[in-house]
């Protein structure tokens, strides 16, 4: 067991920050005490509370009341969506009834992590969900004739991405100057901090492998916050609060690991479509003689 590594300089400023503000509620969780972080954190948290003071400074745009009113309306989306499919369950043919009940479910385990979530947390969740009914459930949504919906809710996700780049864009042209010392100074301490942590498994006999693999499968949708029962709980000693305090953080780590294997899946996918549209116009140019 060791804590789970990636580069922190991949995330973007708000996803950054949100790693860290769970990783503090973490600490915060298990006691910094008895993981043996008491005297990192004195150092940590004032550096945490300037980037915090930073960001909100970064985070003022025009843009911001445009993003809430586009928030709201892919919440209003998926709960007009949710409605129908639950008012579908009870009809007379069968096929359909069990057809409505599948994806009734498959949108009654997004929900939380849709309406009670972070916004970044939010849209994660609904890109797997628009997976899951264009994919695994497009069966059930076509005979139910939900196409429009997912449509729907798929064009008020967009709307709301084209918002957040924009708004990614401005941060971007702001002197980056302003956050970026404050990021290595607060990835270096937290660095410090999971090497003390792999450091005091390794004593005591708990070291190893990392749980988590660069290549792991998408982890479940949702997340934040303390991860409960994720693996079984040991008598609580001082080596095995450490040992679960990894476990619970490592499990968190998956999130923002799905998160950059996403955008740089979805990276070389734009970059393979323009290759291909390149391509293709110059095949269709005339050929001189």
């Amino acid at each position: 067991m060791k804590v789970y590594r990636f580069s922190l300089t991949s995330l973007h400023n708000e996803e950054w920050f949100d790693l860290h503000l769970k990783y503090t509620t973490t600490v915060d969780a298990f006691g910094a005490g008895a993981i043996g972080l008491d005297k990192l954190m004195d150092s940590y948290l004032p550096v945490f509370h300037k980037a915090d003071n930073l960001l909100q400074v970064i985070r003022k745009s025009p843009i911001t009341p445009e993003m809430d009113a586009a928030d709201k309306k892919r919440d209003n989306v998926f709960r007009g969506f949710a409605a129908v499919v639950k008012g579908s369950l009870k009809q007379p043919n069968e096929e359909k009834s069990k057809a409505a009940l599948r994806v009734f479910d498959v949108l009654n385990g997004y929900r939380k992590s849709i309406l009670n979530s972070t916004l970044s947390e939010e849209s994660g969740a609904l890109y797997n969900l628009l997976q899951d009914l264009h994919g695994a459930h497009a069966a059930d949504v076509t005979l139910l004739g939900f196409s429009d919906w997912t449509a729907a809710l798929a064009q008020a996700e967009q709307e709301y991405l084209a918002l957040y780049n924009e708004r990614i864009d401005e941060s971007a042209s702001k002197p980056k100057e302003v956050i970026r010392p404050i990021r290595v100074q607060l990835d270096t301490i937290y660095t410090a901090a999971m090497n003390i942590l792999d450091a005091q498994l390794l004593i005591d006999g708990l070291g190893g492998d990392t749980i988590l693999d660069p290549e792991d499968e998408t982890p479940e949708e949702g997340g934040g916050g303390p991860v409960e029962d994720s693996q079984p709980i040991a008598p609580k000693t001082a080596a095995n609060v450490v040992y679960n305090f990894v476990v619970n953080w490592n499990e968190q780590l998956k999130k923002y690991h799905y998160t950059l294997q996403r955008r740089a899946g979805q990276r070389a996918k734009n970059k393979t479509e323009n290759n291909e549209n390149n391509e293709d116009n110059a095949s269709d140019q005339p050929v001189e003689d």
